[in-house]
């Protein structure tokens, strides 16, 4: 499997423990692809939550980064 279909695959996954490494620009950009948001805002959710992507996605869907952008 490549890895974009990997991330894909995880970021369907509710309990996916998979990592994203924000110092890996290719990294950033798949998991944001994948995720559907921002590099800017996969980066900020990781520095709030850690590298887990349940716990990115978690974040994301709870507000977290998306909520500081809608209420603008």
């Amino acid at each position: 499997m490549n890895t974009a279909a990997h991330a894909r695959d995880a970021a369907e996954d509710p309990h996916s423990r998979e990592h994203v490494d924000i110092d890996d620009k290719a990294s950033v950009d798949r998991w944001a692809k994948a995720l559907g948001t921002t590099d800017e805002a996969l980066v900020n959710a990781v520095q709030e939550v850690g590298t887990r992507i349940d716990r990115v996605k978690e974040y994301l869907g709870q507000g977290g980064m998306g909520a500081d952008q809608s209420a603008g």
